[in-house]
């Protein structure tokens, strides 16, 4: 009977124990997975995506009185030009006042700013456009649990680097060799990978961020505390059962 018991527990314990080492990691990948190139030539210019906020300021007259009268520190003024909030569709649309729906996702804000002002000219005099995502973020997972969390862009040029200072840094347990951005849609992503274990990383570390990035710093499976978590109510159930079998012969 004692034979029987110990092979009923060791058979329920290697068919729970497949993922228990590090039950908590995603986005696995086997080691030959091939991985996108890091662009040679940086992408300084912001790009509108599916979900963005974008606030538009029209101006007339090439913005001269604006700039003029309030100085460039205050162009988000709203006193002197038209000031438009919308939600880049999933489509890439947005649709605006007059023009109606327009295609700008996929563009630079300097190539939407330059189309917006080439369409606003049929209804304008020498039109002035300034566009500004509001709601630019990238989700951040540290490498220990509980400790994913959303960091805001602040501007442009916001590289790898520091969207994980801003999110608290690297945790005791996350691989800094190991290092996942992905990008773009979930059913066709574009991933990269970065080591910044080495100091020959920090070349890589410039990589600039852009809207809706996911960066996944890869956990190192804690093996002795999930050993214990998971097979210690196991070896409790055992113990107390030879236990009784003991008290029971005896």
């Amino acid at each position: 009977m004692l034979k029987h018991l110990v092979l009923f527990f060791a058979i329920l314990f290697l068919a729970s124990s497949c993922k228990f080492l590090n039950p908590s990691q995603m986005i696995r990948a086997p080691k030959d997975y091939p991985y996108l190139p890091l662009p040679k030539n940086k992408d300084y210019d912001a790009r509108l995506n599916p979900n963005d906020q974008i606030n538009i300021i029209v101006l007339t007259n090439d913005g001269f009185k604006l700039l003029d009268l309030v100085g460039e520190d205050k162009i988000n003024s709203n006193m002197m030009g038209t000031t438009i909030t919308y939600r880049v569709e999933f489509d890439s649309l947005v649709n605006l006042p007059i023009l109606g729906r327009v295609k700008l996702g996929g563009l630079t804000l300097r190539d939407a700013e330059a189309y917006l002002e080439e369409e606003f000219s049929k209804y304008y005099v020498q039109p002035f456009v300034i566009i500004k995502i509001t709601n630019r973020k990238v989700m951040v997972f540290n490498g220990s649990d509980g400790l994913a969390q959303v960091v805001p862009l602040q501007d442009d040029y916001t590289n790898l680097l520091r969207v994980i200072a801003l999110s608290g840094g690297i945790t005791r347990t996350g691989r800094a060799y190991d290092i996942k951005v992905i990008r773009g849609e979930f059913n066709d992503p574009k991933i990269y990978h970065f080591n910044l274990r080495n100091i020959d990383g920090l070349k890589d570390a410039d990589f600039l961020m852009q809207s809706n990035d996911i960066v996944y710093i890869t956990p190192s499976p804690q093996v002795a505390r999930n050993l214990i978590t998971e097979i210690g109510p196991y070896l409790s159930l055992l113990t107390t059962a030879l236990l009784v079998i003991n008290l029971v012969r005896q």
